[in-house]
């Protein structure tokens, strides 16, 4: 099965940077993995309690609320709503970002924070369940937005009707099945070509 390398390779990733792509390939898998476990584990009160926690946090920042204040709030949510804002804000941001590195003084930040419970609200809110779980869908998520970074273009499937190999992967395709393999997730390439179009169709 294809490496990663070789997929970065095959996007004329230059060899200085490949290791800095290949890290952060390893960072969306982990997060995919992080919201699989939670996804399983939280029942559906545990879920709602998540979610108001949110929806409370997001007025008072909205409320134009002073930054201890906010630090003060932020320390008391349950570890799960503070899990996938800090998820939100490690995929948005950078991969290193936490909501202890934010300036609350700052209006850019206070912004980035905004979107990153707002993205976590639409992210709880959203249906899931594809055959290959939360895991393969956070991963494709994860694996368009790098692609879109590395090379400035959307994400490029095949036509299997089009295509003289039914095996052939575009460079995407190439990136995405190596992911997946790397999570644990065996995918033929059809397969992968059927994810990718299940989660990206869901958006329209």
């Amino acid at each position: 099965m294809t490496s990663i390398r070789a997929a970065l390779v095959r996007l004329n990733v230059v060899p200085p940077k490949i290791g800095f792509w290949e890290v952060q390939i390893e960072n969306a898998i982990k997060r995919a993995e992080f919201l699989d476990d939670f996804e399983a584990e939280q029942v559906s009160e545990e879920k709602q309690d998540t979610k108001s926690e949110l929806s409370r946090f997001e007025r008072a920042l909205r409320a134009g609320t002073r930054a201890s204040q906010l630090q003060k709030r932020f320390s008391k949510l349950s570890k799960p709503t503070i899990a996938i804002i800090n998820w939100k804000l490690s995929f948005t941001l950078n991969d290193k970002v936490n909501f202890d590195d934010l300036d609350l003084n700052n209006d850019d930040h206070r912004t980035s924070l905004y979107l990153a419970i707002k993205n976590s609200k639409e992210w709880l809110h959203d249906p899931r369940g594809f055959s290959h779980g939360v895991k393969a869908s956070e991963i494709v998520n994860a694996i368009a937005l790098i692609y879109k970074k590395i090379t400035g273009k959307k994400p490029g499937i095949s036509s299997t009707s089009a295509a003289s190999d039914v095996n052939y992967s575009t460079p995407f395709e190439q990136l995405l099945i190596a992911a997946l393999t790397c999570a644990g997730l065996t995918i033929s390439t059809q397969g992968a070509r059927a994810l990718y179009q299940r989660v990206f169709l869901r958006k329209k």
